[in-house]
C-alpha cells in the first residue's frame, strides 16, 4: 500500500456531483474519500427534505453493501478460528437441510463460504416489509429457500444465502450478529456511525424516499437483514472499505472467486482488474437507498457514495467513478454484448412447486420467437424471451401466480430455466418490478420443472 498515489479532493468534483443530483432529482448524496488516515467526505442536498442537510457523517441504509461487511466479518473470524468457512450451514440449521424427503428442488449442503460468493444454490429472492414484520428467515427459507442450482456449481445473486447466515453466526459463535459486527469490526473501526438492523441508525439517518414523488419509506424490515440492512456514513463506509487495502492475512480468502462464479466475485466483493488495476466494489440498491463502494487495495484508496433515493445506485457509482478516474477506468461491471437466448421452440408442460401446492403452468415459443405462458389454466399470456446470465433461457410474461405471497408480490412471472433435452427446470419468479405504490415489492423464487408435450 502507498499513502503517496494523489487524490482528488472533494472540492475538485463537487460542481460535478452537483450536477449529478440535479440531472436525476436526488434529495442528496454524500461522498467520501479515503488514504491512509486522510479521510475526506461532504454531503451534497437533504439527508431530510423537510431541511436537514445531508453530511459526510450522516448514516445511510446500505442496502446489499451490507454483504461486504458481513463476509469481512466472517473471514476475520475464520482467521482468528471461530468459525469454518466450508462448515455445511445446516450442521447448525437443521431447517436448512435441503435433503430432506419431498424437498423440490436440486440436493446438496452448501457451505458458508458458498453462501458468501453466491453459489449455495438458492435462486434470486428478496423481501420487504413496512411497519410489519417480515416473514422471518426460516419461514422465507421454508417456502422459497429451494436449491435451484447444486451447491458450488453456478453463480446465482442470492440474498438468501446472507440471510443465513445471520442465524448460522448466532449458532456457531453464541452472539448476535450485530453484537459480533460491533466488537470485530465498528468497534476496532471507530466506525461510529455504524449500525445493523432495521431503522438502527436512529433519527439523524438519512431517510429513504420514492424515486418519483420523494415520499418517505416508512420503517423497512426484511427476512435478510444480513444482505441489506447495515448503516454507515460515507466517511466511515470508506473508512471500512480501506481494510482490504494492503495485504491483510485473510485477503486472499476475500478476493479468490467461488467455482462457477465467473471469476469475478469472491467473499462479499465484485473483484475485477480494469487496466490492469485491482478493484474490489459492491453496490446496493433497495428501497429509498442507493450505495456504492471501490477500494483499490494495491494503492491504498477507497471511495464511498450513498443516496437516499430509489433506483439510484448508478448515480452513487457515477460518484466512486468520478471520484476514482484518475486512478482506474471504472469500478463498475464491463459492458458486454448479452450471449442470445436459447429458443426452446415447442410446448411445455410442467409445474411450479408452491408453499400451498402444485401450481400447473404451460409455455410456448414459436419460431419467429413469440411466447405465451398459462398459469393454472388461466389462458394463454403473451409473454418475451429476456435473458439471464444463470440460465439457458428466460421467458417473462405479466401472469399472476396464485398465491398469498405471490400476489402480494406483484403480477408479474419469470421462468428462468435451464435446458436438458426435452425437459426444463429452475426457477418460477413472482415479481414485482418498479416501485409502483410507492412501495418497491418482493422476488419470490419457487422450483419449476416443465417437459415438452409438443
Amino acid at each position: 500500500m502507498t499513502d503517496t498515489t494523489p487524490i482528488p479532493s472533494l472540492g475538485q468534483v463537487a460542481d460535478r456531483i452537483e450536477d449529478l443530483m440535479r440531472r436525476h432529482r436526488l434529495p442528496s448524496l454524500a461522498l467520501a474519500i479515503a488514504q491512509g488516515e486522510r479521510v475526506e467526505a461532504r454531503g451534497f442536498g437533504l439527508a431530510d427534505l423537510r431541511g436537514r442537510p445531508a453530511t459526510g457523517h450522516t448514516p445511510y441504509l446500505l442496502a446489499s453493501v451490507t454483504k461486504p461487511v458481513v463476509a469481512t466479518l466472517c473471514v476475520m473470524l475464520a482467521e482468528d478460528g471461530l468459525i469454518d468457512l466450508d462448515e455445511p450451514l445446516a450442521e447448525r440449521l437443521p431447517w436448512l437441510d435441503a435433503d430432506r424427503p419431498g424437498r423440490p428442488g436440486r440436493r446438496g449442503r452448501p457451505s458458508v463460504r458458498q453462501a458468501l460468493n453466491h453459489t449455495a444454490g438458492f435462486g434470486r429472492y428478496w423481501d420487504f416489509a413496512y411497519d410489519e414484520a417480515p416473514l422471518g428467515i426460516e419461514l422465507a427459507v421454508e417456502r422459497y429457500g429451494v436449491l435451484i442450482h447444486e451447491p458450488g456449481a453456478r453463480f446465482e445473486y442470492a440474498n438468501l444465502g446472507y440471510g443465513v447466515l445471520e442465524p448460522w453466526l448466532a449458532a456457531a459463535t453464541g452472539r448476535p450478529l450485530g453484537e459480533l459486527l460491533e466488537r470485530y469490526l465498528f468497534a476496532p473501526l471507530h466506525l461510529t456511525s455504524a449500525a445493523y438492523g432495521p431503522g438502527a441508525a436512529g433519527a439523524q439517518a438519512a431517510v429513504p424516499y420514492t424515486a418519483e414523488r420523494h415520499v418517505p419509506y416508512p420503517m423497512i424490515t426484511t427476512s435478510h437483514p444480513a444482505a441489506s440492512m447495515a448503516w454507515m456514513s460515507a466517511a466511515d463506509l470508506a473508512r471500512f472499505g480501506l481494510t482490504h487495502a494492503g495485504a491483510p492475512a485473510w485477503a486472499a480468502a476475500v478476493r479468490t472467486p467461488g467455482a462457477g462464479s465467473g471469476e469475478v466475485y469472491g467473499l462479499g466483493w465484485n473483484v475485477r482488474r480494469p487496466g490492469g488495476v485491482e478493484v474490489l466494489a459492491h453496490a446496493g440498491d433497495m428501497c429509498g437507498v442507493g450505495a456504492s463502494l471501490a477500494v483499490l487495495p494495491d494503492l491504498g484508496v477507497s471511495a464511498a457514495a450513498v443516496v437516499n433515493r430509489t433506483g439510484s445506485v448508478a448515480q452513487a457509482r457515477t460518484a466512486c467513478e468520478i471520484l476514482l478516474e484518475s486512478l482506474v477506468s471504472r469500478i463498475g461491471p464491463e459492458e458486454s454484448a448479452q450471449p442470445p437466448a436459447v429458443v426452446p421452440i415447442g410446448e411445455w408442460s410442467g409445474q411450479v412447486a408452491a408453499p400451498s401446492g402444485a401450481i400447473p403452468v404451460r409455455m410456448g415459443v414459436r419460431g419467429d420467437g413469440t411466447a405465451w405462458i398459462e398459469v393454472a389454466g388461466a389462458g394463454r399470456t403473451p409473454a418475451r424471451l429476456e435473458t439471464d446470465e444463470a440460465y439457458d433461457v428466460m421467458i417473462a410474461a405479466e401472469a399472476q401466480l396464485p398465491t398469498p405471497d405471490a400476489l402480494r408480490a406483484g403480477p408479474w412471472l419469470e421462468l428462468a430455466l435451464d435446458v436438458g433435452g426435452d425437459r426444463l427446470s429452475g426457477s418460477a419468479r413472482a415479481v414485482k418490478h418498479g416501485e409502483s405504490g410507492d412501495r418497491v415489492g418482493n422476488c419470490l423464487t419457487h422450483w419449476c420443472e416443465l417437459e415438452r408435450v409438443r
